[in-house]
């Protein structure tokens, strides 16, 4: 192994919306900094939406212009079966920022590295980050991939490493979970039309999240509660049981054939850590608050506490003690307003008071509310 060492004033783990939010931020104040990502190139993610919220932080980023490639799909609304035995539908064009989009996810990715790379800054893809120390004035991070050893140094550190935290884990820092809400994901292919919308349907264990993934297939996402996920070998037929319970997605999923070849079980319920940084780090998106996918924050949250930790960075190296205080606030008021409408929302679906799923989902977020 070939071994090197390079200083940046921030290094930035974790090459995905939040941490290239962070370094996009960063280089427009023109502090250096570098990205360190495991993959060689984005791998498809779940998460297609962005709402018409996200437009501000899309633009204070820098980055509008991205998903309005037509590659990215307008889309004005969602239906919605949830708390009643009708298909309601919700749109955004009431709202003052009009349509959201239906993100090509991979490509969106793409994107994001290839703007973050027109700045110049490092992108060290396909390394993984094998140790992580801290001083009393830096940081040092060794992270290698099959050929070569680098040791970075900087000044600070940040957590983009999503819902794993492994910035945070590696420095004996962890997340408290909230619940233990998965998603079963797995995609499915169609010879009919596909409408530019997702729809949602609760079920007695769980709910279903359905959007278009190109124009020939759809991706499902199955949201329980881990208990009720069964064995590997039982997977297949608890989702075919699960299907048949859906009235109107149902609609749209004939005559398609389910190919359940490629499921993915992932963590998808609400997690935080008790303070989003410490001693020369700081965590963004997923590593800092996970939220529920049925709140929509993902993509848009993940933008903007990248935005909000690289002013926050930004503040700190001019000698403003607080600006870490300021971070901590922003994204513990975010989170509270989001788990009282979090609460709120799901205490709206009462068809299925004594079932498993829903009988948890309301009274451990209530409980954790008050």
């Amino acid at each position: 192994m070939t071994k090197d060492n390079s200083y940046y004033k921030v290094v930035i783990v974790g090459g995905g919306p939040a941490g290239i939010a962070t370094s996009l931020t960063l280089s427009s104040i023109g502090i250096s900094n570098c990205i360190i990502e495991a993959t060689i190139e984005p791998t498809k993610k779940c998460g297609e939406a962005i709402p018409p919220n996200a437009k501000p932080i899309l633009k204070q980023l820098g980055i509008q212009h991205l998903i309005e490639h037509p590659r990215h799909i307008k889309y004005y609304g969602n239906k919605v079966c949830w708390g009643s035995e009708n298909l309601e539908q919700k749109e955004f064009i009431r709202g003052i920022h009009g349509y959201g989009y239906l993100l090509d996810r991979l490509y969106f990715e793409k994107q994001l590295r290839k703007q973050v790379k027109k700045n110049g800054t490092a992108f060290y893809e396909g390394y993984k980050l094998n140790t992580v120390s801290r001083s009393k004035s830096a940081i040092e991070a060794v992270i290698s991939n099959t050929q070569n050893e680098i040791t970075i140094n900087g000044s600070y550190i940040v957590d983009g490493t999503g819902r794993k935290a492994s910035v945070c884990r590696k420095l004996g820092i962890y997340k408290t979970a909230i619940d233990s809400q998965f998603a079963i994901t797995f995609s499915v292919k169609t010879l009919s039309i596909i409408a530019n919308e997702i729809m949602v349907e609760t079920t007695e264990n769980g709910w279903w999240y359905v959007a278009p993934e190109g124009n020939d297939q759809y991706t499902l996402m199955f949201f329980t509660t881990k208990d009720l996920i069964p064995k590997k070998e039982e997977l297949e037929m608890f989702l075919e049981k699960e299907l048949l319970h859906l009235k109107h997605i149902s609609k749209i999923l004939n005559p398609m054939t389910c190919n359940f070849e490629k499921i993915r079980i992932m963590p998808a319920g609400t997690s935080c850590l008790d303070i989003p940084y410490g001693d020369r780090w700081i965590a963004v998106g997923d590593a800092a608050y996970a939220y529920d996918p049925v709140s929509s924050y993902g993509i848009t949250s993940a933008l903007a506490s990248g935005f909000y930790a690289g002013k926050a960075l930004a503040s700190y190296f001019l000698g403003k003690e607080d600006a870490m205080l300021v971070y901590r606030y922003i994204l513990e008021n975010a989170f509270q307003s989001y788990m009282e409408k979090l609460t709120k929302y799901y205490s709206t679906e009462t068809k299925w008071k004594e079932s498993t799923y829903w009988k948890y989902r309301f009274f451990d977020l209530y409980d954790k509310t008050i």
